[in-house]
């Protein structure tokens, strides 16, 4: 172990702070980052650290070249809000009215400028390169954030990544670690029920949307109950039912959305295909006329089982042995650091910010214990470090 990480980490710990505070209340939706990467840019170059802004968006990419050759170790964050109004009452709370960092994006900038400044601190005693990836547009699966970065080839030296997310379903101090599967594929769907609206003393005249949209509803549920083994990872969820306009005519239209989670490829394929032939099937039974647009978020998160014992021990190491939270299940959220994970070794992380009274990810109150920026700071710094000690760690 370097004690040396810890204590840079401790010294940069009141810049993280400042860092996090300065992107909380400046947030920026997906794929409109620009005052968040002159932010990165400013530190990266006070720091002395080469980057790359002309790849993707508005990713930043760093790179610290060690003292010595060896290999190419990656560690990523995103930078994006989401478009909700805070209620958290923080003094340093969003000035974007509707614009909110309720994922803790701005911690993961944060500690990764953190890990950036203490790494460049050590460099020369690196025996390989460090490559630092600011990456835009997680939140919205339509926009292709990390797969963009990995498409335009920048990452095509890294031999293994890492990313970590705050995570409040997990204590404050606690790094949650899986491997294998670790968070799910996520899809979406659209779907439009054209029926035909008719005075509701006379439905034997029309044809009932709502009625129809009703039975699709529950044979949804039918083919996640009766057609996907209960010991495969499938959730169907549809969130949005819109249809009807006056309460004595009956429904022309039903408009529905929703989202398929899974792990396996062929049940994400199988999905697909029986909401479709579901519709089809409904069109029969009702006489209506649907539609589906189905839409391929990001993939499933597959962590890499050495990647994942190599933070096991780091964190017991240098956050101690009751900090490692080996996680029995998977979660059904979605990230799109998947898309690294398809091509470079490595694993995701969730970093424990869970304390009485906090709230989920995505909630106009969620926050953060601010001790976690200086524990996931030394935990990443320490990862890449034990990566690039020694010339033994070369691939």
């Amino acid at each position: 172990m370097n004690a040396n990480i810890k204590k840079l980490a401790m010294e940069f710990t009141n810049d993280m702070i400042g860092w996090r505070r300065h992107i909380h209340a400046h947030p920026e939706l997906s794929g409109k980052e620009k005052d968040t990467q002159k932010l990165i840019i400013n530190v990266l170059r006070t720091l002395g650290i080469e980057y790359k802004e002309n790849v993707y968006g508005y990713a930043v990419i760093g790179t610290i070249y060690g003292g010595h050759d060896g290999p190419n170790i990656a560690v990523r964050a995103d930078m994006d809000a989401l478009p909700i109004l805070e209620t958290t009452g923080l003094p340093f709370a969003s000035e974007q009215t509707g614009v909110m960092h309720a994922c803790g994006h701005d911690s993961h900038v944060a500690i990764l400028l953190g890990v950036a400044s203490i790494l460049q601190s050590v460099r020369d005693e690196l025996y390989g390169t460090v490559t630092l990836v600011f990456q835009p547009a997680e939140e919205e699966a339509l926009i292709a954030g990390a797969k963009g970065i990995m498409e335009s080839g920048v990452l095509d030296t890294v031999d293994e990544i890492f990313g970590l997310h705050v995570w409040p379903q997990i204590p404050v101090g606690k790094i949650g670690l899986k491997a294998g599967h670790f968070m799910a594929a996520s899809d979406r769907f659209n779907v439009d029920i054209v029926g035909k609206a008719t005075h509701g003393a006379e439905p034997h005249n029309g044809i009932d949307a709502i009625v129809a949209a009703a039975n699709w509803i529950t044979s949804v549920e039918s083919i996640i109950a009766r057609e996907t083994n209960p010991m495969d990872q499938v959730v169907c969820t549809i969130g949005v039912f819109q249809a009807g306009e006056r309460y004595n005519v009956g429904a022309g239209l039903a408009h529905l959305e929703g989202t398929c989670r899974t792990y396996d490829p062929n049940k994400r394929d199988y999905m697909e295909a029986r909401l479709t032939e579901s519709l089809k099937a409904l069109d029969t039974m009702f006489g209506t006329n649907s539609t589906i647009e189905y839409k391929r978020g990001h993939g499933a998160t597959i962590n890499t089982h050495s990647s994942v014992e190599h933070a096991a021990s780091v964190v017991a190491d240098y956050l101690g042995e009751d900090a490692v939270q080996m996680m029995e299940h998977p979660s059904m959220a979605a990230e799109d650091f998947s898309a690294y994970l398809q091509h470079i070794p490595g694993t995701f992380i969730w970093l424990g910010t869970g304390f009485e009274g906090n709230p989920p990810l995505h909630n106009s109150g969620f926050t953060i214990d601010e001790s976690i920026l200086t524990s996931g700071a030394t935990m990443i710094a320490a990862i890449v470090w034990e990566r690039l000690s020694s010339v033994t760690t070369k691939k």
